[in-house]
């Protein structure tokens, strides 16, 4: 894989950027299977040797970074996640990965900026949800009732159902303020999953 990259570079035959990508692409679809067999050291040095030796993009930053986030090295995963928006300022993933990890690291500004430009980058994508849903809690957390209700308002309408919550914890405690409780109750009702709401109490 490493020798025809060289190749298709050196005879400029084929189309650059397509072909980069593919390779690329490869990589960081090998990279998922480690990790999913839980090689995470072996998916960091290919991921590391291959973005030092041959090619790198936003993707790999950004894979290198939720590796080192996998083995604990939260310092090294923001910074790996920080470069993989520098390069590529659409990649939603990156955003919302950075955003969770500085909530993590208890930057609550920080964490709600990086989560925001998730939510822009993400009108289209089927996961679209995850970043309005995380905003809403956040709100909830700060006790901003309106801020609540308009980002719970977007995450439904980006594909957010309210079975994810169901009986988790944290929603638990929104659902005890009475505030919050209104704003859960009427949309879980207007969008037919008051089911839920049995679980939350």
């Amino acid at each position: 894989m490493i020798w025809l990259l060289g190749v298709g570079f050196a005879l400029a035959e084929l189309p650059p950027p397509d072909y980069r990508d593919a390779v690329l692409g490869s990589v960081e679809a090998q990279a998922d299977a480690m990790i999913q067999a839980g090689d995470l050291e072996g998916a960091l040095r290919m991921v590391q040797g291959f973005r030092t030796r041959v090619a790198s993009d936003a993707r790999l930053a950004y894979e290198e970074g939720l590796i080192h986030r996998l083995l604990g090295d939260l310092p090294q995963a923001e910074l790996c996640y920080r470069e993989a928006v520098e390069q590529d300022p659409t990649l939603f993933f990156a955003w919302y990965d950075l955003g969770e990890l500085l909530l993590q690291n208890g930057d609550m500004e920080g964490a709600d900026q990086a989560l925001t430009r998730a939510f822009e980058q993400s009108a289209h994508h089927p996961q679209g949800w995850v970043a309005p849903m995380r905003l809403a809690e956040l709100a909830a957390q700060q006790g901003d009732v309106a801020s609540f209700d308009l980002w719970l308002k977007e995450a439904v309408r980006r594909g957010f159902r309210f079975a994810t919550i169901a009986g988790t914890p944290a929603w638990k405690v929104y659902f005890y303020d009475p505030s919050l409780r209104e704003v859960i109750e009427r949309l879980a009702t207007v969008y037919g999953e008051e089911q839920v709401l049995d679980t939350l109490r």
